[in-house]
């Protein structure tokens, strides 16, 4: 190692030019980052839920729609029609992946005349008198096929849906080209009052609103970090270097996130803050040990050699240990976590590279002066103790004096937490993180309250033989289920083939609404679809497969949270299994697919966070040499992650999406401050053969610098506080106090592990440092 930094040193300018150069070039990659939170990009090629939602889109087509709700707040007329009629013309024209637009205007509508069937659009005359208007509006309103689908059922508010094409694999982003159009669309027609949503719509919102504000979390997290470390440090340089190296790694990591093209998620578009936050403590411990040895009369050359034969072993040890802790995620289902997890263990990596082909050169060229904050001592010149000197001296004084409450302290915390831990609950729901005055949510409540429901959960019927949905028994239990379906409290309404039969039946009887129901004969069936095909009726095909084998229900909902959905597909499975037994019923669509995704975090939160435990720890226990001190070691960092989840659940916080990272993620960061503790600790008891002595000496040397990358990396998560999701901001807060717990755990909680279990061996010498006098003078001292 020593060759290595000589070699650096040497070719200091060479390094920095390089590093230059690095950065110049990863620059222009970072325009070739792409965002992508659609549901399907949670799952891998091969898993079952992706593999159902393909199957569904192979035989009935995309499950995306957008819905336009228009509030006419009047009941609609004429010219309602006349200027829906012109918006629904442009949407046809314009919109891009288009399948087919349906409102009441040009909606289906089977009738019998005389010893004919007619289907035809159900509006045919945009001219008609008042009374004939308010007759129509009447019987569309009365007409279960029409009523809270496509026309609110007080007659003032109507509906335009636009399903999509399977979208061609080809295109880049066809998801997310849809929705701006239509409101650009809709935006021409300010007389109609619309509320636009949709799948598509909220995966655009969610994606437009990453964009916007994953910038603006990094210059936050910058701004709060350098406030802290110009309080911290008192220097140019305490501030400038370790900025600007983190800087230069996210650079370089989001570049190389682009040249293996991963796409950007509402997880990874976190990564450069994390990353702000991990990579700046390897600089800080840096600069703060050759600021030691440089105002001792070092060379500043000198002064880097001196530090790195101390802290190198700590250095690659925090940065194996954070890769460990997130590369954890690679063993869970989700590809966003998979991703996040390598991509984070990259920057990793490049952030202790940078720190020494950058760092080390720059520091190398610097001049330091002694702080002016000074008193004398003995006839001799000391620092004064500030707040963080007097913070050390009093946990010193509660490890040496008090350590029973402290062990009856940390124990009720651990049983608060486990109670905690026992009431949390996995909730995913953008649209509920979402503050109630936001546009996108207003509308998605709007058009639940007046409309069929603003999303939609999809079920397949599988008879496994050809024909099979014809049969009587089939349409039996299909009919059943959806009677079930519509009586459930989540379900809005939904649709099957099952409309289209009800529709001939009443067309065949004179158009007597008694008559929509179901056929009685298996002939009335075959007689009915046939009639159907042949008079031009075209939504068969979108509830029934080309083989007659598979049918389709759709059940539109409100816009659910995730435990909602897991109870509507549980009471779905149940009530097939008691009432419909030999029925294969298939859940799938977006809605369903959330509801796969909460049990892949469930699954993967436990498996990410024990993977990254026994990998760290086996880490730790070689880096250490000692099973027993690896072990210790875990201690200071399973309990803030229990504490965490402990608080979560206790204050009633949802394990989201984002939530879901955390375990590892506090696992990865903290385990950095007990390294640097830890090795300290060995070192100092070497030399005193003393645990208190250790232990005191261990504080007052390394204790301030962690006090500093604690706040440090606190200060960096203050910027998920600018987010109109609660999502990033509960992980904020959350990762705060994870952090804040760690540092006390290392510092209060570790000291009497040591002295109970006595990893490092039998104490060679008594406590010479007893009195307060000399514990306060030595902080004093090594600070």
């Amino acid at each position: 190692m020593k060759a290595i930094i000589n070699a650096i040193l040497r070719y200091r300018i060479v390094c920095l030019i390089l590093v230059a150069l690095i950065t110049l070039l990863a620059f222009p990659q970072l325009a070739n980052l792409e965002i992508d939170n659609s549901n399907e990009s949670f799952f891998q090629q091969n898993d079952q839920t992706k593999i159902r939602l393909e199957e569904f889109k192979q035989t009935f087509g995309n499950d995306d729609f957008i819905f336009i709700l228009i509030d006419t707040q009047q009941p609609i007329t004429t010219n309602h029609l006349k200027l829906i009629e012109q918006l629904v013309s442009e949407l046809n024209q314009k919109v891009p992946y288009l399948d087919k637009i349906t409102w009441i205007g040009n909606v289906e509508s089977i009738t019998g005349q005389q010893d004919t069937i007619s289907i035809k659009p159900l509006i045919n005359d945009f001219n008609l008198p008042p009374a004939q208007m308010n007759l129509l509006r009447n019987n569309i309103i009365n007409d279960p096929a029409y009523r809270d689908r496509l026309i609110a059922k007080e007659g003032s508010a109507v509906g335009i849906l636009l399903e999509f094409i399977n979208y061609p694999d080809d295109s880049i982003n066809p998801r997310k080209e849809t929705p701006p159009i239509v409101e650009q669309i809709v935006a021409n027609y300010p007389d109609l009052t619309t509320y636009i949503v949709g799948a598509p719509v909220m995966s655009y919102q969610i994606d437009a609103d990453t964009a916007q504000e994953g910038p603006i979390w990094l210059l936050i997290a910058l701004i709060a970090m350098a406030c802290v470390l110009a309080f911290t440090t008192r220097s140019v340089i305490g501030v400038v270097i370790p900025l600007i190296t983190v800087f230069i790694a996210i650079i370089w990591t989001m570049a190389l996130v682009a040249v293996f093209g991963f796409k950007l998620n509402m997880l990874i578009i976190m990564l450069p803050t994390l990353l702000l936050c991990v990579g700046i403590g390897d600089t800080m411990h840096v600069i703060a040990e050759f600021r030691h040895f440089y105002l001792q009369g070092t060379t500043p050359h000198e002064a880097i050699q001196k530090t790195l034969a101390i802290i190198y072993k700590p250095l690659i040890l925090t940065t194996v240990t954070t890769a460990v802790g997130y590369l954890a995620f690679v063993f869970t289902d989700l590809i966003p976590l998979k991703e996040l997890g390598f991509q984070a263990a990259l920057g990793a990596f490049i952030a202790l590279l940078v720190t020494f082909i950058f760092a080390l050169p720059l520091l190398s060229f610097t001049r330091l002066k002694p702080s002016n904050k000074t008193i004398v001592v003995d006839g001799k010149t000391k620092r004064s103790k500030d707040f963080f000197d007097r913070s050390l001296i009093f946990m010193c004084k509660m490890v040496l004096l008090y350590p029973k409450s402290i062990i009856i302290g940390f124990s009720v915390a651990l049983l608060l937490a486990v109670v905690g831990v026992t009431q949390l609950k996995i909730e995913t729901a953008f649209i509920h993180d979402l503050p109630t005055t936001d546009p996108l949510r207003q509308s998605f409540e709007f058009v639940d309250e007046r409309m069929g429901g603003s999303m939609s959960i999809e079920f397949m019927f599988k008879t496994h033989k050809e024909d099979g949905v014809k049969e009587l028994a089939t349409i039996a239990d299909i009919e059943k289920l959806q009677h079930y379906l519509n009586s459930h409290p989540m379900i809005m309404q939904t649709s099957s083939f099952l409309d289209q039969l009800k529709q001939m039946n009443r067309a065949v009887h004179e158009n007597q609404q008694d008559f929509y129901k179901l056929p009685l004969s298996q002939a009335q069936v075959a007689e009915y679809l046939l009639l159907y095909e042949s008079g031009g009726g075209k939504l068969l095909d979108q509830f029934v497969s080309f083989s007659f084998d598979t049918a389709r229900i759709q059940a539109r909902t409100k816009s659910l949270k995730l435990t909602d959905i897991q109870k509507l597909e549980n009471d779905v499975n149940h009530f097939v299994k008691e009432q419909i037994p030999n029925r294969t019923i298939e859940a799938t669509g977006g809605l369903s697919i959330l509801s796969a995704v909460a049990d892949y975090l469930a699954w993967g939160q436990l498996l990410s966070f024990t993977y990254a435990f026994i990998a760290i720890a086996i880490v730790m226990s070689l880096a250490l040499r000692s099973i027993k001190l690896g072990l210790i070691a875990m201690v200071p960092n399973l309990l803030p992650i229990l504490f965490s989840l402990g608080l979560m659940g206790l204050t009633g916080a949802k394990l989201n999406m984002i939530m879901v990272t955390l375990a590892p993620l506090i696992l990865g960061v903290s385990i950095d401050d007990t390294i640097h503790f830890f090795s300290r600790y060995q070192y100092y008891f070497k030399k005193y053969g003393c645990y208190k002595e250790a232990y005191l000496h261990t504080i007052s040397s390394v204790g301030r610098v962690l006090f500093f990358t604690t706040l440090v990396i606190s200060a960096g998560f203050i910027g998920f506080a600018y987010t109109k999701y609660d999502g990033p901001f509960i992980f904020a807060l959350i990762s705060i106090f994870a952090y804040s717990t760690a540092l006390l755990s290392d510092f209060l909680l570790t000291p009497l592990l040591f002295s109970i279990f006595k990893p490092l061996g039998t104490e060679t010498q008594d406590n010479q440092l007893s009195d307060k006098a000399s514990l306060e003078q030595l902080v004093i001292n090594h600070s």
